[in-house]
């Protein structure tokens, strides 16, 4: 589901969202614009084979996922861009 969080596989990264690759790069640039630093993660399924090529996940670093959720929260109100 669009915006949902999941589990945390970026040792020292929290993920902060999840979902169509479109709407992640508005969450990501949204970030950085706001001075978060972010990074955005799309696979291709060739690194994790199985994983849905038309999503992608935006981290933080963990000290700015507090700051981070409240962002997404406060710019993207109910749900994030395209959110589900």
């Amino acid at each position: 589901m669009a915006g949902r969080r999941t589990a945390d596989f970026v040792e020292g990264w929290k993920l902060v969202f999840r979902g169509p690759d479109y709407a992640a790069q508005v969450v990501h640039a949204s970030l950085e614009a706001a001075g978060i630093r972010a990074e955005l993660l799309t696979d291709t399924g060739a690194m994790l084979p199985g994983l849905n090529a038309e999503e992608s996940r935006v981290f933080v670093p963990e000290e700015a996922e507090g700051d981070a959720l409240q962002f997404i929260h406060r710019e993207f109100p109910g749900d994030p861009p395209a959110g589900g």
